[in-house]
């Protein structure tokens, strides 16, 4: 008898364990996508083969409740030419109707770099199109991802020639 009382307690843990989940995981479903912004983008540091970029994103959470992002995948271009595109993984917990920011490092190689800046010298805006999905959820096996486009214009401040 122990071994069959050992197996429903184990059972019913499991049965409990899995109810939990699945109950965690159903704020994640009925949730209303984050919405992201990229609010700046500078030069970090060049080396002898990429070009490092810092990309500021703001994340606001149009929700009731609490949402916790745990990444974003993004591919980035500035004047149609793909500067960048990745993944990058973190957790952040953005409280109800409220912002929250990331800062994400990106890497372009020379290439890229040099085929933008042909397509600068009469350009006083740079346009950019940022496109990618956000991964929200508590735990991993249940989060869920939302698709992001964002298009604008980027001022481009001339150096002062004197």
């Amino acid at each position: 008898m122990n071994k069959a009382n050992a197996r429903i307690n184990t059972s019913l843990l499991l049965m409990i364990l899995l109810t939990a989940a699945l109950l965690n995981s159903c704020s994640t479903i009925n949730t209303t996508p984050p919405e992201v912004n990229l609010m700046a983008l500078e030069v970090q540091d060049v080396t002898l083969s990429h070009v490092n970029l810092l990309a500021d994103l703001r994340i606001f959470n149009p929700n009731q409740d609490a949402v916790t992002v745990q990444g974003v995948d993004y591919t980035l271009h500035l004047e149609g030419v793909k500067v960048f595109s990745g993944r990058s993984s973190f957790t952040e917990m953005i409280a109800p109707q409220e912002y929250g920011r990331i800062t994400l490092r990106l890497s372009s190689a020379y290439w890229n770099i040099i085929e933008l800046l042909n397509r600068l010298p009469a350009k006083e805006d740079v346009s950019f199109s940022m496109s990618g999905s956000i991964k929200v959820g508590e735990s991993s096996l249940f989060a869920k991802r939302y698709s992001f486009t964002k298009q604008g214009i980027i001022p481009f401040q001339k150096a002062a020639q004197p």
